[in-house]
């Protein structure tokens, strides 16, 4: 017989492991965001308001977009000046109150075939970044980006990042 402890972590497990895999529902905002790899490093945008920090280029599906990984390569074109021809699905999961308070569902896209030298625009500056970087001392959502890195090296562990 389980106690109510046993059971109400087992609730919890339950609600995370679903907040994780759970499909986007009708109404939920999307984004798309796209991993760029370059010489073992990773192509990252500062956030606007803190040229600083860095996360993976990417933004909300806009209504212009016929999927997802089309935001993924528009924003990736728009915030760095990066043509993306080929992009493969690495990492998808559901973002609890975003910007605006709303959740969304986010797919991550790595760009198997891309060309273009980065720049930067008005949504921040672009840098190339080592893992340590974009999880740890320079990240804004670091721990996206952590997920989004162990889930890109499951599938290409043949492809080369630096760590420090």
């Amino acid at each position: 017989m389980l106690t109510v402890d046993q059971i109400l972590a087992s609730m919890r497990l339950k609600e995370s492991i679903a907040n994780i895999i759970v499909r986007p529902k009708d109404n939920m905002k999307q984004a798309g965001i796209m991993m760029i790899v370059k010489d073992g490093l990773i192509l990252g945008i500062s956030r606007r308001d803190n040229k600083e920090i860095f996360g993976l280029i990417g933004g909300k599906k806009d209504p212009e977009d016929a999927t997802v990984k089309d935001a993924a390569i528009r924003e990736t074109r728009e915030e760095a000046g990066v043509i993306v021809d080929e992009c493969s699905l690495i990492f998808e999961r559901t973002e609890p109150g975003g910007a605006d308070g709303i959740d969304f569902y986010s797919y991550c896209y790595y760009a198997t075939d891309w060309y273009g030298e980065p720049k930067k625009s008005e949504e921040g500056e672009v840098k190339w970044l080592t893992v340590d970087e974009l999880t740890n001392t320079k990240a804004a959502f670091g721990e996206y980006n952590k997920q989004a890195i162990t889930a890109f090296r499951k599938m290409f562990p043949e492809v080369y990042l630096r760590e420090k």
